[in-house]
């Protein structure tokens, strides 16, 4: 199966947002973007993660550190979730 990649050049041009947004992210270590013949690229797996940080930054005037700090955060509660289902269900087991 072939990675789909797209340039940040285009990438930005169609959602209308500054390249320099997406090198912060990568900078921050919040997305990875692959280099092609010296040009950066953006995994089409990473839009659905972009498109909420492009939202936090641009909608709601969050910046990096604080798109981070809220990525960490969805980590945890996504974390903790998964560990109250293994919970019930160990639960529903000895019931």
């Amino acid at each position: 199966m072939e990675t789909e990649l797209i340039t940040i050049t285009e990438y930005c041009f169609k959602y209308d947002i500054e390249p320099s947004f997406i090198i912060s992210l990568e900078d921050s270590g919040i997305i990875s973007l692959t280099i092609v013949n010296s040009e950066k690229y953006i995994h089409i797996q990473q839009f659905g993660e972009l498109d909420k940080y492009i939202h936090l930054h641009y909608d709601l005037q969050i910046n990096i550190e604080g798109i981070d700090a809220i990525r960490h955060l969805l980590q945890k509660v996504d974390h903790m979730q998964q560990e109250i289902q293994e919970l019930k269900n160990q639960l529903h087991l000895h019931q």
